[in-house]
C-alpha cells in the first residue's frame, strides 16, 4: 500500500510541475490550466410601461340669460274722427212787414178804412251746422315688451392631452463576466 501510495504522489508531482518532475523543458515550459467562467449580478433600468398620451374631452359649459324680447310690435292704427255737427238757432223772417187795408167800426157803428202796417214776422229756426269735418288720426300703440330665459355656451368643450411618462424598473439577472478557460498556460 506504501508502494501505491508512493506511486500516486509520483505522478502528481509530474503532472504540476514536469521540471521538479525531474524533466527538462527547456526554456518553454507549460502547465495545463483550467479557469471555470465567472458570472455575476448586472442591475439594468428597463421600460415597464412606456409613456403614452391620454385624451381627456372635456364637456362645453352652458348657462342661463333673461333678455329682453318683443312680444308684440309697436303698431299704429288708422282712427276716423267723424264730422263735428252742432245745432244753432237762428231768426228768420217769416213774412216781412207790409201794409193791409184794415176796416173797423167807431163808436157810433161808422166804418172806418184805413192802411195800417203789419211788422215783419220773425220765427226763431234751428240748423246743423259742421263744426269741424271728418278726419283720419293714426294712433301709435306702444310695443310690449317681454323677458325670456336663453341658454347660452359659456365655453365651448375641448380635448386635453395629457402625456404620463414611461414606468421604469431596475432588474438584475445574472451574465457571464468571463469565460472559462482551458489550455496550458507557460510557466514563468
Amino acid at each position: 500500500m506504501r508502494h501505491l501510495l508512493a506511486s500516486s504522489m509520483f505522478a502528481v508531482l509530474l503532472m504540476a510541475n514536469p521540471a521538479a518532475a525531474g524533466g527538462d523543458c527547456g526554456a518553454a515550459c507549460y502547465k495545463r490550466v483550467h479557469h471555470p467562467p465567472v458570472y455575476g449580478t448586472v442591475a439594468e433600468t428597463v421600460e415597464v410601461r412606456p409613456a403614452r398620451t391620454v385624451a381627456r374631452h372635456i364637456p362645453p359649459v352652458y348657462g342661463s340669460t333673461h333678455e329682453t324680447v318683443v312680444i308684440r310690435p309697436a303698431q299704429h292704427v288708422q282712427r276716423v274722427i267723424p264730422a263735428q255737427y252742432h245745432t244753432v238757432a237762428e231768426t228768420v223772417m217769416v213774412a216781412p212787414a207790409r201794409k193791409v187795408w184794415q176796416v173797423t167800426r167807431d163808436g157810433w157803428g161808422r166804418e172806418i178804412g184805413c192802411w195800417v202796417t203789419v211788422p215783419a214776422q220773425y220765427a226763431t229756426q234751428h240748423r246743423q251746422v259742421m263744426v269741424s269735418p271728418e278726419r283720419v288720426v293714426y294712433d301709435t300703440i306702444p310695443a310690449v315688451h317681454g323677458t325670456r330665459e336663453r341658454t347660452v355656451l359659456v365655453r365651448p368643450g375641448y380635448v386635453s392631452h395629457e402625456t404620463i411618462p414611461g414606468e421604469y424598473a431596475t432588474r438584475h439577472r445574472h451574465v457571464q463576466v468571463s469565460p472559462g478557460y482551458s489550455g496550458w498556460q507557460r510557466l514563468h
